[in-house]
């Protein structure tokens, strides 16, 4: 009888102790994948999927400046800060007054102003104004379509055009970049996500809509301030790779293109 007991209370014992570590495995594994997701929300993931451009008229555009000769030879390596997609160079807005940014490849000086103009497709300007900014050093660049000026249409194509008079005698020979731009809606649901988002889950979300300029203006200006945080700087680094702009990462930014240097409109 003694021994029936003693066999009885060891197993007891040894269930007792199977539930505990069941309990505890259970606990171990709740906690193992909540970590994960904590990480997801401090290191935000960019992932851009890059929109079809309209296949209607729209023209290709240029993202690099190309080769040059002379005193414009300095400036070949202006750069659009846009997706090129099957050949076409374009990206989705959901702002009225857009940023656009550009990579400038040497220093400004008096002698060599810039002209930014955006258009609808019947050729009519939207934007038009020509900037002379002395000692802007080369870098990133941004452009913002004024308060005052005339705002981008939903679900309108517009064409844009950088260009760097690079030599005051021959205006002809300037350096240009060139694309296309489309403003779109927001619908409800990626609002109701964007609402009460960080800066980077924002520009995560634009990302992973297609929408280039959003993303990439939001994350420019996190970066410009926050270089040194690596979850920006990793965000940053990976928005510019996947579209085959990496080699960006590390450029500066400069200031450039305010109302108060525009020399006319």
């Amino acid at each position: 009888m003694s021994v029936l007991k003693s066999s009885f209370r060891s197993i007891q014992v040894f269930t007792l102790t199977a539930i505990a570590l069941g309990v505890s495995s259970l606990g171990q594994l709740a906690v193992s994948q909540s970590v994960p997701n904590q990480q997801n929300i401090q290191q935000t993931q960019i992932i851009f999927n890059d929109p079809t451009p309209p296949s209607q008229g729209s023209p290709s555009g240029r993202q690099q400046g190309g080769a040059s000769r002379g005193p414009c030879r300095k400036f070949e390596g202006l750069r659009a800060l846009v997706p090129v997609k099957n050949g076409i160079v374009w990206g989705k807005t959901t702002s009225d007054r857009p940023t656009f940014w550009f990579y400038l490849p040497n220093q400004l000086t008096a002698q060599t102003p810039i002209e930014f103009v955006v258009q609808d497709s019947a050729d009519n300007y939207v934007y038009h104004s020509r900037y002379n900014a002395p000692q802007t050093q080369s870098g990133l660049i941004g452009i913002t379509i004024p308060a005052n000026s005339k705002s981008l249409e939903v679900g309108k194509t517009y064409s844009w055009t950088l260009s760097v008079y690079c030599d005051p005698g021959n205006p002809s020979t300037s350096v240009f970049v060139t694309g296309t731009i489309q403003r779109v809606n927001l619908d409800t649901t990626l609002q109701n996500r964007l609402q009460g988002a960080t800066p980077t889950e924002q520009a995560s979300l634009y990302a992973a809509n297609g929408i280039w300029f959003e993303a990439f203006n939001i994350l420019a200006n996190l970066y410009r301030s926050h270089s040194d945080q690596k979850a920006i700087a990793t965000a940053w680094a990976s928005l510019l790779q996947q579209v085959n702009l990496g080699s960006m990462t590390q450029a500066p930014f400069s200031s450039c293109c305010t109302p108060e240097q525009r020399i006319s409109n």
